[in-house]
């Protein structure tokens, strides 16, 4: 499912979903218009170049990368990365946040450094330590190329840390950031554990079909590595060591191999040493044993689109028997785990794709506190509104479907809690409604109605707007005579965008929720959704693969269509104002056309320059100028447009994440660009308005 936005509307359309209307009656708008005369002129000012994309907060992590546990000032805490390039300490026994979030990624690790607590992690692509007391750096970052795991132990008394990845493995005396040895291995590194056997340290390293342990002073192999044959090719991402019939082994969870049980002194395997597929593993003590406690990936369990496991299944198992000890389901997707005690019982910490942080009694299974849930979950589309006399985004991710955020722009961050709505929302817009920030949203799914909250209270407003059974995928606010009107695109006896649907553009008074027109399509679809203003009244666009359909909202009539390039599968359409008349921009695939919403007619200067299918489009004015800005994820490139000359001025960098959608706000001023993504919002910063 996809979320849909309004594009906002420039000039007289300041607040997106909302056109103000001076006057209206029961005439039909008469089209076509008259064509504009006029054609603006580009005084220039606008920027070859931009600056980066800022990540905006997301009220929690974006997927949990990482978790680990420790001890700061004599509490249990957990630390957590997300994939929002931020690490979280957290309270053990409540999961509440200790301090503000560090810049930095995973993986993470925890321990103590000359009685300093400091976290490893990544910043700027190298591993980094920070005080885990007053969140800054301790020292310099430390090569390590790109690791994908890091372990602490000591050294000759000494607290080093080991960290591997695709250049190999790195080993550093973290109280003086100085290398010990050279760089270990040549190999691309998922696994990194260091150990004992004899006394003598070893660097156990593990890649897809080999696990070897390493002298890590002189960097060389140390005896027989473990070598896993051709036709059982493993993504090892775990090793973890403890001590069987007195004698250091090494359990290695796999998919098809079950955990293997490695023998650090005779150099032996055993196969199947645990039954099951594993995925994240640590060891724990439960009752005076020691177990092995790891995320067992059945393959039975349901799936997210996105491929996602809605729950996962941990598996608590002696690892001398392989007796299963006990097991229990927790919510979501876990990508990692760790084990601490708190107090005399062993609790285990997970983080996973769900963005949340859990913590679970080993004994018992149960939550020991409520989770610290992330940010929005899936793809993020928002819209532009207005609160208190300051912008906000309000935005949803499709994961969430009754629940969308309020960000405000200055700051990036979110406000208050979430709307909760009761049902599924299918579209959402902003508005304003006797001087109140509203949120107008439509639910299908067990629930199917528009309705219409205060976005300041949180608290509703009128009466739910009912009349349809199907899926809202478009709504706006609007005002004729005097009446606040909502507008809603229907679609009936189908799924969205199936051909089999009936499509409408349906009409209600607000608040009384009284259905004033109902307005059919035709056949197929009703498709997008736009509000404009022509005459000085507020006129509704309907856009299908083919057409463009005109509205008269205040007299509830149909008054035209007119053919589009085919628009199927690419963006959506945005509305511009500029040469005295309201234009459609709409992508055709790699070309971005434009058409004259009051004539009908195409404007002869298409946007050409992308290789590959626009996927995104905003609009809005930068140093008085026109522009537009096209994304295609196919050609990587953001580009900046010039609308009265329909000429190329500028590219945009992108984030390192997909963007499924981009609008245009005004901050203090200055044009800022807002675009979706998976599990994230950015923004940049396009310089003055005017």
């Amino acid at each position: 499912m996809f979320f849909r936005r309004l594009p906002p509307l420039l000039a007289v359309l300041v607040l997106a979903g909302f056109v103000p209307l001076a006057s209206a009656g029961s005439t039909v708008v008469r089209w076509p218009r008259a064509a504009a005369t006029c054609q603006e002129t580009s005084p220039g000012g606008v920027p070859a170049s931009f600056a980066a994309p800022v990540a905006m907060d997301m009220g929690g992590h974006s997927d949990v990368t990482s978790v680990a546990v420790g001890e700061l000032d004599g509490r249990p805490v957990a630390i957590s990365a997300g994939a929002e390039h931020t690490i979280r300490i957290w309270d053990r026994a409540t999961l509440k946040p200790i301090g503000d979030p560090i810049p930095g990624d995973g993986p993470v690790a925890y321990g103590t450094v000359d009685g300093r607590p400091v976290i490893l992690g990544r910043s700027h692509g190298a591993l980094q330590r920070w005080d885990a007391t007053t969140r800054l750096p301790v020292g310099g970052p430390l090569p390590a190329g790109r690791f994908r795991a890091v372990a602490f132990g000591e050294l000759d008394g000494r607290p080093i840390a080991a960290a591997a990845g695709t250049d190999g493995a790195h080993v550093f005396d973290l109280a003086t950031g100085r290398r010990i040895g050279p760089p270990i291995g040549t190999g691309i590194f998922g696994a990194v554990a260091l150990t004992r056997v004899h006394g003598v340290l070893l660097v156990l390293t593990g890649e897809s079909d080999v696990v070897i342990a390493w002298d890590p002073v002189s960097g060389k192999p140390v005896g027989k590595p473990l070598t896993l044959q051709s036709e059982f090719i493993q993504s090892i991402n775990t090793i973890t060591t403890t001590t069987i019939g007195g004698r250091p082994v090494a359990l290695i969870p796999t998919a098809d191999l079950g955990v293997i049980r490695w023998d650090l002194v005779t150099r032996e395997a055993t196969y199947h040493s645990l039954e099951g597929r594993f995925g994240p593993s640590s060891l724990a003590v439960l009752n005076g044993r020691t177990v092995f406690v790891s995320v067992d990936a059945d393959g039975s369990i349901a799936t997210d689109p996105y491929g996602s496991r809605l729950r996962s299944s941990i598996a608590v198992i002696d690892p001398v028997t392989g007796e299963r000890v006990s097991s229990f389901e927790i919510p979501g997707h876990v990508t990692s785990l760790a084990v601490g005690d708190l107090g005399d019982r062993p609790v285990i910490v997970t983080g996973g794709r769900d963005n949340a942080v859990r913590a679970y009694d080993l004994a018992t299974g149960r939550e020991s506190a409520p989770p610290a849930t992330g940010g929005p979950n899936g793809d993020i589309y928002g819209v532009n509104g207005e609160l208190r006399g300051r912008p906000i985004v309000v935005a949803q991710g499709n994961g969430d479907h009754r629940s969308p955020g309020v960000w405000d722009l200055g700051s990036g961050r979110p406000l208050d809690a979430p709307v909760r709505l009761p049902g599924r929302i299918t579209s959402f817009t902003t508005g304003d409604y006797g001087g109140r920030g509203v949120l107008v949203a439509g639910i299908a799914f067990g629930d199917s109605s528009i309705r219409i909250f205060d976005l300041a209270s949180r608290m509703p407003i009128g009466e739910p707007l009912i009349g349809y059974d199907g899926f809202v995928n478009e709504v706006a606010l609007t005002e004729a005579d005097r009446r606040a009107l909502v507008v809603g695109a229907v679609d009936e006896d189908g799924a969205a965008g199936d051909s089999s649907s009936r499509g409408a553009v349906r009409i209600w008074d607000f608040p009384s929720g009284v259905l004033l027109h109902d307005l059919a399509v035709g056949n197929g679809p009703v498709g997008q959704l736009a509000l404009i203003s022509l005459a000085g009244r507020p006129v509704a666009v309907t856009f299908s693969a083919t057409r463009a359909r005109l509205w008269d909202v205040g007299a509830g009539k149909r008054m035209a269509s007119f053919r589009i390039a085919k628009t199927e599968h690419s963006a959506r359409v945005e509305i511009a104002l500029f040469d005295c008349t309201t234009v459609a921009i709409v992508a055709t695939g790699r070309t971005v056309e434009l058409y004259d919403l009051a004539t009908g007619k195409q404007v002869e200067r298409p946007l050409l320059g992308h290789s590959r299918q626009v996927n995104s489009i905003a609009s809005g004015r930068v140093a008085g100028v026109p522009i537009a800005v096209t994304y295609s994820p196919q050609d990587r490139s953001m580009r900046v447009w010039d609308l009265t000359t329909s000429r190329q001025v500028g590219t945009l960098q992108r984030p390192s994440r997909y963007i499924g959608s981009l609008s245009m706000s005004y901050l203090d001023g200055r044009a800022v660009l807002v675009g979706g993504g998976r599990e994230a919002l950015w923004t940049w910063d396009l310089g003055p308005a005017a």
